[in-house]
């Protein structure tokens, strides 16, 4: 395979997981410990501690924890606010351990440390914040239509995605790529949807309030 075509793919793939990161900042990292652990993905020598027993199930107790936290409402905007500097920590990561996995693949040398993880970092946290910024704007949005009754339905949907999207990316990784853009696609048409029936709701409030100061 091209060296360009393979961290390419290895760069979308870590952008892939660093948005999934930004819906469950724990999730992709426990899905790669644990395929690192039983054999089914070898990651560079700097990141294999992402195989050893103590973090993977250290890991995994985090996703466990954190998906029940955002079971409960009103919990769950603190935990986004918390949140935010552990989805982009999370999502740099993610996208480093793809980009630097290349060269034990293609058998080039390894990526410069300084641009590896200033890539990541830009690349990697940039898709999780973002997507953890969305992620936050509909759940507030939620709030504010069901008072917080919906927000547990949303969290499981959250927790799903992020799940399905990390297991892609050890099996069919193309599909992981693909399935990340159709959430990151459908959050940001949310959003929109959301803020249009928010301004919809504003004016309708406006007209009736100059109705009734005019009679």
């Amino acid at each position: 395979m091209d060296v360009w075509i393979a961290y390419t793919l290895a760069g979308l793939l870590g952008i892939s997981l660093a948005a999934a990161c930004g819906m469950r900042v724990f999730a992709p990292l426990a899905v790669l410990s644990v395929a690192s652990f039983a054999g089914w993905m070898t990651p560079p020598d700097s990141f294999a501690w992402v195989g050893s027993a103590p973090v993977m199930v250290g890991l995994c107790l985090a996703v466990l924890l954190e998906a029940g936290a955002y079971m409960i409402p009103w919990l769950d905007h603190a935990l986004d606010t918390a949140g935010v500097p552990l989805a982009a920590g999370a999502g740099t990561v993610v996208a480093a351990l793809q980009i630097a996995s290349v060269s034990g693949v293609t058998g080039s040398a390894p990526v410069d440390p300084g641009l590896l993880w200033t890539l990541s970092a830009v690349a990697g946290g940039g898709v999780a914040l973002g997507t953890h910024a969305t992620t936050a704007m509909l759940r507030g949005g939620s709030t504010g239509v069901s008072g917080g009754l919906l927000n547990p339905v949303f969290a499981i949907a959250e927790t799903a995605l992020s799940v399905v999207i990390s297991v892609l990316s050890i099996v069919i990784p193309v599909l992981a790529v693909v399935a990340a853009l159709g959430v990151v696609a459908l959050l940001v048409t949310g959003v929109l949807v959301m803020r249009s029936a928010l301004k919809g709701v504003a004016g309708a409030s406006k007209k009736g309030k100059v109705a009734q100061a005019v009679a």
